[in-house]
């Protein structure tokens, strides 16, 4: 027995020594690169360099400064550090060389696409280039050395590639890859492998639609599958990927992969936590302020032809778990189940914010292309003033985003145009609703969004003994988006209106207002909304006020009536037609003591040029400034009037006589007064005494007063 043992071992050292003097003396650095190189070179169609080669019994070929360069010859397409492959020993004896194991180590490609949009790989390689098994790969070369390769393992350490885009259209990139997989035959042109790759991006830049720079997105995928190269069918037994803790496991088959490729595979979410979904969004998007909580679970299998999304089927369900999103003061949480069912998705959602509440029931079908949505949305009570988002204010630098020759921030543009291959409709009630000081009961919507354009065809509330209706059409496909609208409002409380929506005016305006409104318009930036924006309207108000409001303050103040601080009105009613950034309005105000006719442009930028008569009951004129002509200016049963220019802004209005209406009001008394003078009907105890002519001097210098004016228009 010993003697068979030292027998076997004898042969073994003599077989070894045989073989190394065999590799020394046939496969040498020199005979590999003559090998070698000729080869690739003709492969690639590019020039490749290779520095130190090194070859041993137990070592295989190792080769160092392992280069593939550009079509220019000089820049480096492909660089690496070090390569070996590791070969079977016996396979030399028959001159075949088949390496099982690959080992690289730092490879570094770049990638580049030009302005024209070529990349630098499109010409390696040659089109009649015949293919053949990865396993294995017969080639005749220089000296008719056959050699069969046979990759059973592949390592891969601190791989990184590089994209530049010049023509600015792609995001650029730069990554980190580890490979650690090995193949096995099966026998045939069956093969299994099996192993784990793992990504860094080191950084990303995407520009559209504004440059951000993204680090640091991991990634890793384990797997085992068994492929049959013959029908190119793969058999997933594992597949585990997880993007930045975010876990998915597949497991099925995927059919044709080189032809048409049809998947029959089933995904598991397992409780994927909110969190980490959190870490994965702020590094894509930056977010601040927000966090998350709660999970995803979830468990569907696909199939159907991946280039067909419309043959694509799925079964299965997705939970969220109490999911929790907050955002500096405001907290969402979202609880329910989404079903899949084939082309179907069924949901039946639960949204809950502080006091707020709503369930979110449909579908989605055609769920995999053209889906067609319909969602409708229920709630008891909404406070719509708490579903506002809190907006800090930020006192940091001016955005990047700046023209170079000013530093003034770049003019934002209209919003583009949606191209959403999307329908959806439903309808939206809820049983009672609060708006700040609004509150409404019996709210209803219906809505349909098809071809880009939303068209909510009503929309209804109660508020007190009054209702407003609301249609309104936006054509979301067109730059800056098109819009139009009608509204009738119906016995509603001016002020909840004013003061919910138009904070400035809160408190000055109150009444029961009816009206109705016509607009449309274009355009998403404010400038662009004033420019474009026509509408047609009328109003009635009843037993309405005006009040703490400098219109009324800056007219009391002029005509010395301190009555006219708050204006009380039992009716008021005109007409509004808003074109060009102006809205020209003609109105009447009633009362017992006052009535007016507002007319004339009031800009959208709150600048004023209107015109009125002022008509006051006798008991206010008497106090008025009019009143020392107020025997020109009153009617047969005392009332007074006095026409008036308004100009300046809403904020500081400056009001003014309008003199050629004045004029012409008092003209015909004036001339009777001459006639009567003419005639001698008047005697000289009519005649008005002049003050001494110092006197008169200085009257001239002292500053004319509004009261001053009407004394010497009139008298």
């Amino acid at each position: 027995m010993k003697k068979l043992l030292v027998i076997a071992v004898s042969l073994i050292l003599i077989i070894g020594l045989a073989l190394t003097v065999f590799i020394k003396i046939y496969v040498t650095p020199e005979k590999v690169k003559e090998l070698l190189i000729p080869l690739a070179e003709e492969s690639l169609n590019r020039k490749i360099t290779i520095g130190e080669i090194d070859i041993g019994v137990l070592r295989g070929i190792g080769l160092k400064k392992f280069a593939i360069k550009e079509s220019d010859q000089k820049s480096d397409f492909l660089v690496c550090e070090e390569f070996f492959l590791k070969f079977q020993i016996i396979p030399l004896l028959a001159k075949k060389v088949i390496i099982d194991e690959i080992n690289i180590v730092s490879p570094s490609i770049r990638i580049e696409r030009n302005t024209e949009g070529k990349y630098n790989f499109e010409n390696i390689g040659r089109k009649e280039a015949l293919e053949a098994a990865p396993e294995e790969k017969e080639m005749k070369v220089a000296g008719g050395l056959p050699i069969t390769l046979l990759v059973s393992k592949v390592l891969i350490k601190n791989a990184s590639v590089s994209f530049t885009d010049l023509k600015r259209e792609l995001p650029d990139f730069k990554s980190t890859t580890n490979v650690d997989i090995i193949m096995k035959s099966e026998g045939g042109s069956k093969i299994f492998s099996e192993g784990s790759i793992e990504n860094i991006i080191d950084e990303l830049i995407v520009r559209k639609p504004e440059e951000k720079k993204i680090k640091g997105v991991s990634s890793k995928l384990d797997y085992a599958l068994h492929v049959d190269l013959e029908s190119n069918d793969i058999v997933i037994d594992r597949g585990d990927i997880a993007v930045q803790n975010i876990a998915v496991s597949a497991k099925g088959a995927i059919s044709k992969i080189r032809s048409s490729p049809e998947v029959d595979i089933s995904l598991i979410i397992s409780k994927v936590k909110a969190t980490d979904i959190l870490d994965f969004a702020g590094i894509v998007t930056d977010l601040k302020d927000i966090t998350l909580s709660g999970a995803i679970t979830g468990d569907v299998k696909v199939k159907g032809m991946v280039k067909n999304p419309e043959s694509l089927n799925a079964k299965g369900s997705i939970t969220l778990d109490n999911l929790g999103i907050s955002y500096q003061e405001a907290i969402a949480l979202i609880d329910g189940k989404m079903d899949v069912d084939n082309t179907k998705m069924n949901i039946d959602l639960t949204a809950s914010s502080g006091r707020n509440s709503a369930r979110l029931t449909g579908s989605i079908s055609s769920l995999f292309k053209n889906q067609n949505i319909h969602m409708n949305v229920y709630s008891k009570e909404l406070y719509l003033d708490e579903l506002g988002l809190p907006v800090k204010t930020s006192e940091s630098a001016p955005s990047e985003a700046t023209e170079a020759s000013s530093g003034k921030p770049a003019p934002a543009g209209e919003a583009k145009p949606l191209k959403l291959n999307i329908t959806a409709k439903g309808e939206v009630k809820i049983d009672s609703a609060v708006y700040k000081d609004m509150n409404m009961t019996g709210c209803y919507m219906t809505y349909e969004f098809i071809n880009n354009r939303l068209d909510i065809s009503k929309m209804s509330a109660e508020a007190g003994k009054g209702q407003f209706d609301l249609a309104a059409v936006i054509d979301l496909s067109k730059p800056g988006f098109i819009y139009s609208l009608t509204t009738k409002i119906t016995s509603l409380h001016a002020e909840e209106i004013v003061n919910s929506f138009v904070p400035k005016a809160k408190d000055k305006l109150s009444g029961i207002i009816t009206s109705n409104l016509k607009m449309s318009g274009k355009g998403t930036l404010p400038d662009s909304i004033k420019k474009n924006l026509i509408a047609d309207g009328d109003f009635n108000i009843r037993d309405g006020k005006i009040s703490n409001a400098e219109l009324v303050r800056e007219l009391s103040l002029f005509v010395n009536v301190d009555e006219l601080e708050t204006i009380e009105f039992t009716k008021a009613e005109g007409t509004v037609r808003i074109m060009e950034g102006m809205a020209k309005l003609n109105s009447i105000f009633t009362s017992k003591d006052i009535a007016m006719d507002p007319n004339g442009i009031i800009g959208l930028d709150e600048t004023l040029n209107l015109a009125f008569d002022l008509k006051l009951s006798p008991r206010l004129m008497d106090k008025a400034i009019a009143s020392k002509i107020g025997k020109y200016m009153r009617d047969e049963e005392g009332w007074g009037t006095i026409p008036l220019l308004v100009s300046g802004t809403l904020s500081n209005p400056r009001y003014a006589p309008d003199i050629a209406k004045a004029g012409s009001a008092v003209i015909e008394k004036k001339a009777g007064k001459l006639l009567d003078k003419l005639f001698n009907k008047g005697g000289k105890e009519d005649q008005p005494q002049q003050p001494p002519p110092a006197q008169q001097q200085d009257n001239k210098n002292q500053e004319q007063t509004p009261e001053d004016f009407f004394k010497d228009l009139f008298e």
